[in-house]
């Protein structure tokens, strides 16, 4: 709508405002090309910088420790000896309680070995590992050399271990005889499980870490435990692990931005490892952040003061205005009613004239709004309740709503908060209350979960959001929306269910067997653990195959399920080897009579594809009366086992 004539009051505001806007930001431009941000930005990037060279300082410092380590067990007379006279049995049993022993003193110990060039292994913390050539003839002369030309303890790197599925530090050393001639080596693999928990210790939650290896761009170290061992896909980090390797980064220090953190990058280049330090922006600029809001504040107060004197100066000349304005009250109320004093005023041919003609107009305007703004909200496929903040009096809800929460729509008219509440169990009472605390004293979303239970008993996941907001009139009033997640949640239950269970037995794996034990064995009524492996179950696979072999694994699972408790935790930690921990039992008279009915069960294993061939297992059991560590209980399980097997298998042995 074009103007009845030339706006002179909205000229001048106009005029007062634009002026106080160009001030302002005037201002604000030359307090911020001061030198202050540049220079707290250099500390920050510098502070960062030396947290990353510390950190790289501690990993190195820990392979240093094992390197030290691995050298003071190749010096001991007992390694040479072994080497010289593999073939004598007291010598071997030196050797072996030599190296059990230092594996013993040492907590991030994998294991720990003595082998010849050929890589045999002479003594090894695991038996099943000793007298056994685990590389072949070029391979073992590649290491050989290597070994040799470095003379010395030396890290190869932090690699996945097979078997474990952990980090490890892999060290080896040449051992000399009297000649000083090399004649074999040590060797041993270090977790890195301490150099983890050192620097998420000091990470205090606040930043983010990873180690990558330059040579495979693969992840050594990362705060998100799962990221390890995996490719690096970051394409600005392998950009600067390129640019290190490449030379085209001549300092070994580097630093960049995303839209959210800054990252600090430093090569430790004797390794040819990239170790980066992470952090928000607003951590590590949060000084800059905070002067740039006191200005803007300083500059938004003088705004404010400038608006203030330019209402003061036209409050005079605006007093007819207040008719205009309490028509536009009664809009805020609701009430559409038209008034005659301002159709009144849309006749006058100066500014008031213009202004009264828009507010009649947006009369009109905001009663159709009004009546569509109702319609939109019923036919909303998300829930939508607006409640008073102070008494939690329903001002909005939509029949999305009342659906989801299960109640008869013709009960909306006299809904009130505690027929809402009547649909939630007291847990789900109370999270909501919190919700709208929350809600109440922040201006920020919350997010949460809810479930409802409808009258035919159906459970409904509910994903809703809340927020509050102040009216015009200065009621705060708090939005809550929702939405059925119900499919979804059954979907991530069952994700849940595959990501704990071994694929082949549908027992449980060996990640999460271990946390459930854990937690059983912390418990005080204690348990039994038992751990057991198939006898000859390499014959088996080498004779018939892998497919039977895994027939053989799926009939033992099946055997475990029939002997033990359904409470009990069953466990394929992997290959043929299992773990099984029956809480309650605690004496050997229970415990004998559950394992002779498994024994049993396994002695009546019978497939046709291995004939004749009987199934069996050795056992290692161990009555927990008191809260053990997991490794506690396999160690003492696990010598027991290789007992029975010394004995001929087929057998089980208390602990």
């Amino acid at each position: 709508m074009k103007p009845k004539r030339s706006k002179r009051i909205s000229i001048k505001i106009a005029f007062l405002v634009g002026t106080v806007e160009i001030i302002s930001m005037l201002t604000l431009f030359l307090l911020i090309n001061f030198n202050l941000s540049k220079i707290l930005e250099k500390k920050a990037i510098k502070d960062m910088s030396i947290i990353a060279k510390e950190r790289a300082y501690i990993i190195e410092t820990y392979i240093n420790k094992c390197c030290n380590f691995l050298d003071e067990y190749r010096e001991h007379p007992a390694v040479k000896e072994a080497l010289q006279n593999k073939n004598n049995p007291s010598t071997i049993k030196r050797i072996n309680e030599l190296t059990h022993d230092f594996a013993s003193s040492h907590e991030n110990l994998e294991g720990l070995y003595v082998a010849e060039w050929d890589t045999f292994v002479i003594s090894h913390t695991n038996p099943a590992s000793r007298n056994q050539t685990f590389r072949s003839k070029e391979n073992a002369k590649i290491l050989e050399e290597t070994i040799k030309r470095n003379n010395a303890s030396f890290c190869t790197g932090i690699v996945l271990a097979p078997v474990t599925k952990t980090m490890v530090i892999p060290v080896y050393a040449p051992v000399y005889d009297e000649n000083n001639n090399a004649i074999g080596f040590v060797g041993a693999a270090f977790y890195t499980t301490y150099l983890a928990k050192k620097l998420d210790l000091l990470t205090e939650g606040k930043n983010g870490y990873s180690l990558v290896n330059a040579e495979t761009n693969a992840y050594i170290f990362n705060k998100d435990k799962s990221f390890v061992g995996r490719p690096c896909c970051n394409h600005k980090m392998l950009d600067v692990i390129k640019g290190f390797k490449t030379g085209k980064i001549s300092s070994n220090i580097v630093n960049y931005k995303t839209d959210k953190d800054f990252i600090i990058c430093y090569y430790m280049k004797d390794r040819n490892w990239v170790f980066s330090i992470e952090d928000s922006n607003e951590n590590v600029f949060g000084i800059i952040y905070y002067i740039r809001k006191v200005l803007f504040t300083i500059c938004i107060i003088f705004t404010l003061i400038m608006i203030l004197v330019c209402v003061i100066n036209i409050d005079y000349q605006m007093r007819p205005i207040q008719v205009i304005t309490r028509q536009i009250e009664s809009f805020k109320a609701e009430d559409y009613t038209k008034s005659d004093i301002i159709k009144k005023y849309t006749h006058r041919k100066d500014e008031f004239g213009s202004i009264a003609t828009v507010v009649n107009e947006l009369n009109t305007v905001l009663e159709d709004q009004h009546h569509l703004f109702f319609e939109v909200l019923e036919a909303q496929t998300v829930g939508t309740l607006v409640t008073n903040a102070e008494d939690n009096k329903i001002i909005l809800v939509n029949q999305t709503a009342i659906k989801l929460w299960g109640i008869d729509p013709s009960k909306r008219e006299s809904l009130s908060m505690e027929v809402i509440k009547n649909r939630f169990d007291e847990k789900e009472i109370e999270k909501i209350a919190n919700v709208r605390e929350i809600a109440k004293k922040t201006n920020e979303v919350v997010v949460y979960e809810t479930s409802v239970k409808h009258d035919d008993g159906t459970v409904i996941h509910l994903l809703s959001h809340a927020k509050s907001t102040q009216l015009s009139n200065g009621e705060i009033v708090i939005i809550f929306s929702f939405i059925d997640i119900s499919a979804q949640k059954r979907l991530e239950e069952n994700l849940v269910i595959l990501s704990e269970t071994d694929s082949l037995t549908q027992i449980c794996n060996r990640r999460s067997g271990e946390y459930k034990v854990r937690k059983a064995a912390k418990a005080k009524n204690g348990g039994m653990f038992c751990l057991f492996d198939v006898n000859k179950f390499k014959y088996v696979n080498d004779t018939f195959g892998h497919t039977v072999g895994d027939k053989v694994l799926v009939e033992i699972s099946k055997c475990m399920k029939k002997a033990f408790r359904e409470t009990d935790i069953l466990i394929r930690i992997g290959g043929d080897e299992f773990v099984v921990f029956a809480p309650g039992i605690k004496d050997k008279t229970h415990g004998t009579i559950v394992l002779d009915r498994f024994m049993e069960k396994i002695s009546e294993i019978s497939l046709a594809e291995i004939g004749d061939h009987k199934i069996s297992i050795s056992l290692g059991a161990v009555l927990v009366t008191e809260p053990e560590e997991f490794s506690q209980m396999y160690a003492k399980a696990d010598s027991l086992m290789y007992d029975c097997k010394k004995q001929g298998g087929n057998i089980y042995k208390f602990y």
